[in-house]
């Protein structure tokens, strides 16, 4: 099994999911009362083991391809707990904050269809979440450590870097900003303090601006980002869940982000993910080529046509176009995809899936590697199709 993605700023891949994953993957959380207090107080603890197994290469990868902090077999699965955290909830003075102190994904925001975590927190650290200020007024802190630049490794558990840096990320986040009913506004804003004596390392700092609009029995979600340093990094597409942060970005470097997300459930039978981004990433160096953009654009519709049947299809594209003259790097891939499923609803799982997948690229992204097995590196052909079957499921 080959899948088709392309490069983006950074080297982190973008791909549309559907009929397009060569992982196995399962993430499952499990949450349990460590305390209960006769005066409404709760604490939790929170555990997830997540389990991966790329399969990149005839259905087993190669060996030591993935690296993990906990364990690696010889086909490369590994094992990971990116949730191991405890919280108190019900403590009277934190006007219905969360108190909570671990590892943990963080106030995430994504785009389904091709799994791009653009608002992604996540970390290691500490924090009062969701202190109710008004009526829908959320207020959340939190305070992160964050390190040198990750070494090697692949996702989702990259090497740790080689030379211990430390700083320390701190993000705050207001919600529930209602101008009406049926919109609301969400500001984020991030700071990363350098408290390592290493000059090799800066601090940096980001805005986030999001807009949510209940619509067609879904929403649309308009995020407008900007960031400097290691503040550029808000989040990553794929499965590199590790938000990019890093003390070994330079001030000098800026990233502009645009991200608008649609998902609709206008019928029962009826449901639709539509997505678009643009992203302009600038190292300030004032060199050719160190200015990048990168335009992401997708849909995916589900047609119920019976109870527990459902016809899928989905397009995709992704650009990325450097200053220096170069040719850009494109690829476009479409698939459709018949599924027997639990119901008619667009987010209704499970799905088992049978898929066929076309795919087409240009000459610079195929010498950039446009496919995760690398078939197509050493040819000269410019398009690709796989067919298979696929499950995803939640509860």
């Amino acid at each position: 099994m080959s899948c088709f993605s392309l490069a983006t700023p950074g080297g982190v891949k973008s791909k549309y999911r559907l009929g397009n994953e060569c992982e196995v993957w399962s993430e499952t959380h499990f949450t349990a009362v460590a305390y209960a207090g006769s005066d409404g107080t709760v604490a939790h603890l929170h555990f997830m083991p997540t389990v991966y197994i790329p399969t990149d290469t005839i259905g087993y990868n190669p060996n030591n391809n993935v690296t993990s902090p906990v364990f690696t077999t010889s086909s490369g699965a590994t094992l990971s707990f990116p949730n191991l955290y405890v919280d108190l909830q019900g403590v009277s003075w934190l006007f219905g904050g969360t108190a909570w102190v671990g590892a943990r994904y963080y106030k995430r925001e994504s785009v389904y269809i091709s799994d791009f975590f653009y608002w992604n927190p996540s970390g290691v650290g500490a924090g009062i979440e969701d202190i109710h200020l008004g009526k829908d007024l959320r207020l959340s802190y939190a305070a992160f450590a964050v390190d040198g630049e990750p070494v090697g490794g692949s996702p989702p558990a990259p090497s740790l870097p080689v030379q211990t840096d430390f700083g320390l990320r701190n993000d705050l986040q207001l919600r529930g900003i209602r101008p009406y009913a049926s919109g609301e506004f969400q500001v984020g804003f991030q700071y990363i303090a350098n408290y390592s004596n290493n000059p090799a390392t800066h601090s940096g700092w980001g805005v986030t601006l999001q807009h949510v609009q209940q619509l067609l029995g879904g929403d649309n979600k308009l995020a407008v980002q900007y960031g400097r340093g290691g503040g550029t990094g808000f989040g990553t597409p794929a499965r590199f869940y590790q938000p990019d942060f890093s003390l070994r970005r330079q001030l000098s470097e800026s990233r502009v982000r645009v991200v608008d997300v649609l998902t609709v459930q206008p019928t029962e039978w009826l449901g639709a993910q539509a997505a678009f981004v643009y992203q302009h990433d600038d190292t300030g160096s004032g060199n050719a080529g160190d200015k990048q953009d990168w335009i992401s654009t997708g849909a995916r519709v589900g047609w119920g046509f019976t109870e527990h049947a459902k016809l899928l299809g989905e397009v995709g594209y992704d650009r990325v176009k450097k200053d220096n003259g170069a040719d850009p790097l494109w690829l476009a891939k479409f698939t459709i995809a018949p599924a027997i499923t639990a119901g008619k609803g667009f987010l209704t799982r499970p799905e088992l899936r049978l898929f066929y997948t076309y795919a087409m690229w240009n000459e610079n992204a195929r010498t950039a590697g446009v496919d995760s097995g690398q078939i197509y590196i050493a040819t000269n052909k410019l398009s690709g199709a796989t067919y298979g079957i696929h499950a995803e499921t939640w509860w």
